[in-house]
């Protein structure tokens, strides 16, 4: 159901009778513009006489059309405009049928997709970087199912490697007081800390240990500068809870921490019970507060796959390794025990940059520790085998552009493995960071802004902008008026580009945010629910330019979806909504929709529910949740 399509295929009708005429091998592709109709074409390619295009054209121009007018050229583009009564009525009819499904075509349809996204370590709270990823996951994952997709969301728990083993042995340190602080604090905020102390603690520890052995007194001065650093660390800690943070520093400041945590890494990965125990306790702690953090942003993942249990316990990891030693021994070098494969050579030697999508610099990858532990990257091979095992066309990882090489390395050894078909149903779904100014960021420092902090400063700051005098209903209003800001924040702005969160942008309620959006909303739901009823009338001679712009901007919807499933960008989604937001609010201020004369009155409040169709299937898209009063 898309209003634009009956006339684009008038116009391509149109076009195929002039290549025709003027002897052309194929016809040209129907592009949307504004710069001279609705609908363009170019001929520049063909190297037509612009006379001769001129004239072929000029016989159409007589011609009665259905749902074209204006025909007509400039140099060698031939442009036409579209009917607005007659696509007004195509757009009226369409949402009619379709209501909040309105936009959904078959084009948009592109098969079955598993979406990974978050994944963030199981060491402390969600942070406002891991809130992009989460957010632009699971709006990916709405687009894809409103366009008819299978699609199923994961998130790939990391618990193994030494980050986490720290969290449990601090954890398991302060067992008993953390059982009492839980009562009154996230889970996930109290590991959080305890991992920070607990790195501090071991970073303490193995800079005195280098102090003892140095003997250059510059080297002394610069051991004992970073020694200094990670008290200040410490320090900050111990304002927050002192308790807990000055028991880590006691019961684990004369031992061995970076060593234990290597060794209780190595027991976890051979899955010995009591590691298993200690690890998973600490992990699904921290996974309890995370989940509560995606549930205020309305996220809900589908599966949480475990690292051990996928990529190590299985031995997939492990097999990765040996088949690649097998394959191709020419690739793979020990160094100092570490296995080592050599993905700069093999690339080079089968050319697969483009085959790949490939970054232009490809180094060589760590495969084991000198210990034979594994390490990430080799895991999440194991892991992307898993996932393109799971019967889906397409595997989209979203994962920051930091990890470029180390994604790129995941595709590469797929290939060398024998599985190019997976290598190339993988992607790499990258995102850029999230800067907040004035904010440094170290989670091994206990320096971040977590998500939660910024879910609640949006609440916080939403509540002046809510006129409902009920204490308790204007506080759920502020909260979901907070998260579509946040959420719209995060996805207005292209993946590939950094985003700089600052409030007085977030929360514009003038244009191009959540709030705008939301706000846009609640006044064309006002108006429908004042009419009560919504008739249905013909599209009136002498509409106003903002009528016009209107109705061409709701037949836009259903390609709107098209392009942005196809191009995996809910940001075109996000930047449309501003656009069709910007026009509605424009008509609101000018043109009376309730006390106007009929048919005029039937014939906008079919217009304002078109708008309010389009902004319900928008917000479901971004995640942006639906108010009715501010």
């Amino acid at each position: 159901m898309d209003p634009l399509k009956p006339p684009k295929e008038e116009f391509t009708r149109v076009l195929s009778e002039l290549a025709r005429e003027l002897g052309l091998g194929d016809v040209p592709e129907v592009e949307r513009t504004r710069r001279f109709g609705f609908f363009s074409a170019r001929f520049h390619k063909y190297r037509v006489d612009p006379r001769r295009l001129a004239e072929a054209v000029e016989v159409f121009k007589s011609r009665r059309f259905e749902y074209l007018t204006g025909l007509s050229v400039e140099g060698l583009y031939v442009n036409v405009d579209v009917d607005v009564s007659k696509v007004g009525e195509l757009v009226f009819d369409a949402v009619a049928k379709m209501g909040r499904k309105y936009g959904f075509s078959e084009e948009c349809s592109g098969g079955s997709f598993l979406v990974e996204h978050t994944s963030a370590n199981p060491i402390h709270p969600l942070h406002i970087g891991h809130g992009r990823n989460a957010i632009l996951g699971d709006s990916l994952a709405r687009l894809l199912k409103f366009c008819g997709n299978k699609v199923e969301t994961h998130f790939y728990v990391d618990d193994c490697g030494v980050q986490v083993m720290y969290a449990a042995i601090g954890y398991e340190t302060v067992r008993e007081e953390v059982g009492k602080l839980a009562e009154r604090a996230k889970p996930d905020l109290i590991i959080g800390q305890i991992y920070s102390a607990t790195n501090a603690v071991a970073e303490v520890g193995r800079l005195r240990r280098e102090l003892e052995k140095a003997s250059d007194d510059e080297k002394k001065r610069e051991i004992l500068a970073q020694i200094d650093e990670w008290m200040a660390v410490l320090k900050r800690l111990l304002d927050g809870e002192r308790e807990i943070i000055s028991k880590i520093v006691e019961r684990l400041g004369q031992r061995d921490v970076a060593g234990e945590a290597v060794e209780l890494n190595r027991r976890y990965e051979l899955g010995e019970p009591d590691a298993r125990r200690i690890v998973r306790e600490v992990v699904d702690l921290v996974l309890k507060g995370q989940r509560e953090t995606l549930a205020r942003l309305g996220i809900e993942i589908d599966k949480w796959d475990y690292e051990s249990e996928i990529a190590v316990w299985s031995g997939e990891a492990a097999r990765v390794v040996s088949e690649l030693q097998r394959r191709w021994p020419q690739y793979v070098e020990n160094k100092g025990g570490a296995v080592v494969f050599r993905a700069d050579k093999f690339v080079e030697d089968f050319q697969l940059w483009d085959l790949l999508d490939l970054p232009k610099f490809i180094p060589p990858v760590t495969l084991t520790r000198s210990d034979g532990t594994t390490l990430y990257v080799t895991r999440d091979v194991a892991y992307a085998l898993w996932q393109t095992r799971q019967g889906f066309d397409k595997v989209i990882r979203v994962v920051s552009t930091e990890q470029t090489h180390e994604q790129a390395h995941v595709r590469i050894i797929l290939y060398a493995l024998g599985h190019e078909d997976a290598a190339r149903r993988v992607i790499h779904y990258a995102y850029e960071m999230v800067n907040l100014p004035g904010a440094k960021m170290s989670a091994r420092r206990g320096q971040y802004i977590s998500l939660d902090e910024i879910l609640d400063e949006a609440a916080e700051r939403s509540a002046s902008l809510v006129k409902e005098r009920n204490p308790e209903v204007s506080g759920i209003i502020a909260e979901r008026v907070g998260v579509g800001s946040v959420r719209y924040a995060f996805l207005s702005t292209g993946p590939r580009k950094p985003i700089e969160f600052r409030w007085d942008a977030v929360l514009n309620l003038r244009q191009n945010s959540g709030t705008f959006l939301q706000y846009t909303y609640v006044r064309a739901y006002s108006i429908l629910e004042k009419a009560q009823v919504i008739g249905r009338t013909p599209v009136p001679g002498g509409i106003l330019p903002e009528e016009r712009d209107l109705i061409l901007k709701v037949a836009e919807w259903p390609s709107v979806v098209r392009e942005s499933a196809r191009s995996l960008r809910p940001d075109y989604v996000a930047e449309f909504l501003d656009g069709l937001a910007l026009v509605f609010n424009s008509y609101y201020e000018k043109a009376p929709v309730l006390k106007a004369e009929e048919p005029v009155r039937s014939f906008r409040l079919a217009l304002v529910n078109a708008v309010k169709t389009v902004l319900e299937a928008g917000f479901y898209i971004l995640g942006i949740p639906i108010l009715t009063k501010m």
